[in-house]
């Protein structure tokens, strides 16, 4: 039986996202384009709208605010491209050591067009430096910030509503990438009007891949892409209803009991990897962290045996973000955090979601144990 412990990359569509997926798939008066005059377009349409009403209220943000989309990277770059203009020479912007390779990569890109990027630091629990980014805002007072609200690699949450407010009172435009929150609980991040900016995708919570939501609630931002004037002229392109079904019905399903559950599942997870490894790492255990999310070092070992090794017998877990696993200097997260580098190699990221179960989590344990041995005994046979 497969054990899947990467639900941080993608977790499973719910078999009731599914079903309204299939629906729209299905019926003959559901096939039309939303755009169309006739009546299963008209139909379409109402179904659209009425997502969107059913999304916008779980955010507490009007419907003309929800913009539909690919996922969490066409969200993240929406959002900055958004804040900072066509031509960001001699703007300035704000990120986290930490961030997702979506901010991350498109900040840096948008550095080698002559935008000025200035870089928080975080401390040995992976939360970002508030006091250095209040010191910045009011000393230098950047066009525009961008800090996601858990980190993804080892699920930290960051002071994203303190920051968000502090913004709100300097007027400067501030984006968060919630892709590690949205149906993950912590409602008080996704709710906060000071978070003008933030954005989810549903296949880190139930829902299909290819289909998102990124919430502009003071509606500063440009179009993202032309051509027929989709989602309030915003991002051009005939909408993903059914994707759209599956995201809508999936993060209803996401509430707090399920993340008080997925929680409950994790603290067992991670004190019974104590209790066996009395000398592993837990990272960012000092902090605040999501329901889901164990990033977890063991010394002496190395993720690149005990991951195929793990995998091999059916159990599947990450070694830190999914978008860029494998990076020879190993985790960017990490290192900011100060892990040393064999720690760093040593990590597994193991992460839990709505369909995990208490017996998997025994068996993974089993199968971890004898991973430890066999890497320690080939070791000791080198």
């Amino acid at each position: 039986m497969a054990i899947y412990l990467d639900h941080a990359a993608s977790t499973p569509v719910h078999p009731d996202g599914a079903a309204a997926m299939h629906e729209i798939h299905c019926d003959p008066l559901l096939m039309a384009n939303p755009s169309s005059a006739h009546a299963s377009g008209r139909e379409v349409k109402a179904r659209l709208n009425d997502f969107r009403a059913r999304v916008a209220r779980r955010f507490e943000c009007d419907p003309a605010s929800v913009i539909f989309n690919s996922g969490g990277t066409e969200g993240d770059n929406h959002a900055l491209l958004g804040m900072l203009g066509s031509d960001p020479s001699g703007k300035h912007l704000l990120i986290s050591a930490i961030e997702h390779e979506a901010v991350w990569e498109m900040a840096h890109h948008l550095q080698r067009r002559g935008l000025k990027l200035s870089i928080a630091p975080v401390n040995e629990h992976g939360e970002t430096d508030l006091e250095f980014v209040e010191d910045m805002l009011l000393s230098e007072r950047p066009d525009a910030v961008s800090v996601m609200a858990v980190n993804n690699e080892t699920g930290v949450v960051q002071p994203v509503r303190e920051l968000a407010a502090i913004c709100s009172e300097n007027e400067i435009p501030f984006h968060s990438d919630c892709v590690r929150v949205v149906g993950h609980g912590l409602e008080e991040i996704i709710t906060d009007g000071n978070i003008g900016l933030l954005n989810g995708t549903a296949h880190k919570f139930g829902g299909p891949r290819g289909c998102g939501v990124l919430i502009d609630r003071r509606r500063m931002l440009p179009p993202y892409s032309f051509g027929g004037g989709h989602e309030h002229g915003l991002r051009s392109g005939t909408e993903n209803l059914a994707g759209i079904a599956g995201l809508t019905v999936a993060l209803k399903l996401a509430d707090r009991e399920h993340a008080v559950k997925v929680e409950t599942l994790r603290k067992y997870l991670e004190t019974q990897i104590l209790r066996r490894w009395p000398d592993c790492v837990i990272h960012g255990s000092g902090a605040i962290r999501a329901t889901h999310i164990t990033s977890v070092a063991f010394p002496g070992h190395t993720a690149a045996f005990m991951q195929p090794w793990l995998s091999e017998r059916g159990c599947f877990v990450g070694t830190g973000s999914a978008c860029h696993e494998g990076a020879a200097n190993g985790s960017r997260v990490l290192r900011a955090m100060g892990v040393p580098l064999e720690l760093d190699k040593a990590t597994l990221r193991i992460s839990l979601g709505w369909n995990t179960k208490l017996t998997e989590l025994d068996e993974f344990l089993t199968h971890l144990e004898a991973c430890l041995q066999a890497e320690h005994s080939l070791a000791g046979s080198a």
